[in-house]
């Protein structure tokens, strides 16, 4: 009854299938191309148990092998079961036959894949990779999202995998990277991609280190983000070469074609709302540099020697150009001629690349060496103005919001305003004197099991009793954390009696307390205690000697 159950089963899958019959295993050879590549261990140990128990109750899919010898077969969907099947030591597989072109078996070893857990989403890429090579007509983005009922931007960002270089795949393979990171890095140039790898792992110099350092995580999806979008997408709205102009680089042609335009490609930059960003900041780079050329021509033509020259900071730069000059190395200056240092120069880079300038970089320049070499755009002195003022503004703000609850306050304090003032000044204690006045007040923590080298949260302690406290508890409290710094006693010179102009010590004059009496009770009841210890210690050590 249940093989018959099995054999429905399969020909609900394969009309056209033979009934199930036991094959040996030796007779089977396992697809090679299944885009399955990653098994797990532990799983398939799980799965040989079971099978030595109860045998392979659904059988696998083969068909002829092609090119072989009658009586052999190609594995098309079951890699799992026939791979446990040989770790439990069985000789056979019970196995539905069926006639198979080289697509409908790779479209049916992609189904199986994902309908059964655990398939690595790299391995179902190049499933769907595989297939639109092999029938291109067939298997588009839409029909595959048809077959297998998701997306078309599902399918298209799972093809998008394929573009990560292969370090970066071996590290998505071990897990170092969720699918939403590999997608994030697969959608950029390959140098561009190492380069977000090493942000994700700041702490590994290489993407093996990472790997090899089971401890290593990621920094989060987000994180990552943010940098793409800042260090790697360009916003085309500022560039300063023609974006339609097609023959500025003519192997990139125009921006406004340009699939790696986030505007052209919404399947691969689906939340991305700009649509004028440039995901190639190699390709941007080259533009820019044409863009160059094309100004120092006609003053090459001239005569001139044009300098390069940046308005960006040189510490601000990563890898510097020695043939560029930075913000700083030259002052700008108004006409040619204007000093006898004066030379022609070309923005290299900014909104202003391009730009042919005037400057003089000559350090002694009777003329302009009274001016300053650093000079902000008009834009950046609107920024700076801008946050000046709100500097400004939240600084008086705080002032008179200050003064303001100054003149409000009563001749005794509130009880929330009390608890505030002490919470805080007992925040500002730190760690070793809150460990003390927790001593001192009996506020032990939990006797709990923790590693040896845990730290005592006692901020957290302490604050939650001074919550629990009576009025007059914090207002004295308040006093005793006065005290507190004064329990410390300096390593180099532990004995050091207490100083007398300590307020601790004046503390104890005003409330009568004698200090002296008190340091002999103690050196009296430590004595005696030592004193006991060495006895008891002798008294132990005679025994095992008995």
């Amino acid at each position: 009854m249940a093989s018959a159950v099995v054999v429905n089963e399969v020909q609900a899958v394969a009309p056209n299938a033979v009934l199930a019959q036991d094959i040996l295993l030796s007779r089977i050879e396992e697809s090679k191309a299944n885009p399955r590549r990653e098994f797990d261990e532990t799983k398939l140990s799980e799965l040989s148990s079971n099978i030595r128990q109860h045998g392979v109750l659904q059988p696998v899919l083969v068909r002829p092998l092609p090119g072989g010898e009658p009586g052999c077969y190609e594995l098309v969907a079951g890699a799992r079961r026939f791979r446990a099947s040989r770790l439990a030591g069985r000789e056979s597989i019970p196995a539905t036959i069926r006639e198979l072109t080289d697509a409908e078996c790779l479209e049916l070893q992609l189904i199986e894949n994902l309908q059964r857990a655990d398939v690595h989403e790299l391995d179902e890429a190049r499933g769907y990779a595989a297939l639109m090579q092999i029938e291109p007509e067939v298997y588009t983005v839409e029909t595959l999202a048809e077959k297998i009922g998701r997306s078309e931007n599902y399918v298209y960002s799972r093809l998008r995998l394929m573009h990560l270089v292969e370090e970066i795949q071996q590290a998505f393979y071990s897990g170092k990277l969720s699918v939403a990171h590999a997608f994030e890095i697969a959608r950029l140039e390959p140098e561009d991609q190492r380069r977000a790898f090493a942000e994700c792992f700041p702490n590994h110099r290489t993407v093996g280190a990472a790997i090899k350092d089971k401890g290593s995580e990621a920094t989060s999806v987000r994180q990552l983000r943010d940098w793409i979008a800042r260090e790697i997408h360009l916003d085309l709205a500022t560039a300063p070469f023609d974006r339609n102009d097609e023959q500025l680089v003519p192997s990139a042609g125009s921006c406004a074609k340009c699939p790696k335009r986030t505007g052209n490609n919404p399947l691969l930059f689906p939340e991305v709302r700009r649509k004028s960003i440039c995901s190639d900041p190699a390709c941007y780079r080259r533009k820019v540099e044409a863009l160059i050329q094309i100004r120092i021509r006609p003053l090459e033509t001239a005569g001139e020697k044009p300098l390069r020259v940046s308005h960006t900071p040189p510490w601000q730069v990563r890898n510097r150009d020695s043939e560029v000059l930075y913000n700083g190395q030259f002052r700008t200056v108004g006409k040619a001629a204007e000093c006898p240092h004066t030379k022609s120069a070309v923005v290299v880079d900014g909104e202003g690349a391009g730009r042919v300038l005037h400057v003089c970089r000559e350090e002694k320049c009777p003329i302009h060496s009274t001016v300053t070499r650093y000079h902000l755009s008009p834009k950046e002195r609107a920024v700076r103005a801008k946050e000046a003022l709100a500097e400004r503004v939240e600084k008086q703000s705080r002032f008179e919001t200050l003064n303001a609850v100054r003149r409000k306050l009563p001749s005794a304090l509130s009880r929330p305003d009390l608890e505030m003032a002490v919470l805080d000044y007992f925040e500002r204690l730190g760690h070793d004197n809150h460990r003390r006045l927790c001593r001192a007040y009996g506020w032990g923590e939990k006797k709990t099991k923790r590693p040896s080298n845990a730290v005592v949260d006692y901020k957290s302690i302490g604050a939650k009793a001074i919550c629990e406290m009576s009025t007059p508890d914090v207002q004295r409290f308040l006093i005793v954390c006065a005290l507190a710094s004064d329990l410390y006693c300096p390593g180099y010179n532990p004995g050091q009696a207490l100083a007398k102009d300590s307020n601790l010590a004046r503390t104890a004059v005003r409330y009568k307390v004698d200090v002296s009496k008190i340091a002999a009770r103690v050196r009296s009841e430590l004595t005696e205690k030592k004193l006991g210890d060495g006895s008891s210690r002798k008294r132990t050590a005679a025994a095992k000697q008995a």
